[in-house]
């Protein structure tokens, strides 16, 4: 069986255009990517529950969808296990709050990202989550906000 070379995303946001367009940001990257997109924190969970499903390399997540909050997401991805739990958790929030980006750097979120206005620096986000070398990234580089 051939090794599948794609980078597995998961964008879970319940704002479809926002979705769409981080979903175009990535695949303007051109990189063999296989992205899901989800509507909610517990669609996501219910994604990494099934047994057969694949390891995520990368989550985007909205901290502020209906039901299940992203804080509480991070929490219970981070204790299930390899598929989700060694994922690279990217928060994605309108909340530039600097308690909020504490509060999930604490619950285990690898980057925080303030949702940025324009595509032209949607596009530049997925380029430095993307091109990251995770080990090397200071505090401060693991937070992306355009002002």
């Amino acid at each position: 069986m051939d090794e599948d070379p794609k980078i597995i995303i998961c964008l879970a946001d319940d704002d479809e255009d926002d979705r769409m367009l981080l979903h175009e940001a990535l695949l303007e990257l051109d990189r063999p990517f296989r992205i899901f997109e989800l509507c909610s924190a517990q669609q996501l969970i219910e994604h990494f529950s099934k047994p057969e499903q694949e390891p995520a390399d990368f989550i985007f997540l909205d901290l502020y969808m209906p039901g299940m909050d992203g804080f509480e997401c991070i929490e219970r991805l981070r204790g299930m296990g390899p598929a989700p739990g060694n994922a690279r958790i990217i928060v994605y929030s309108i909340d530039s709050a600097a308690k909020t980006m504490q509060r999930a750097f604490a619950l285990g979120a690898d980057f925080y990202a303030v949702k940025p206005s324009t595509y032209e620096d949607l596009k530049n986000l997925a380029a430095i989550v993307m091109g990251a070398s995770w080990e090397d990234l200071s505090a401060q580089e693991r937070i992306f906000h355009i002002r």
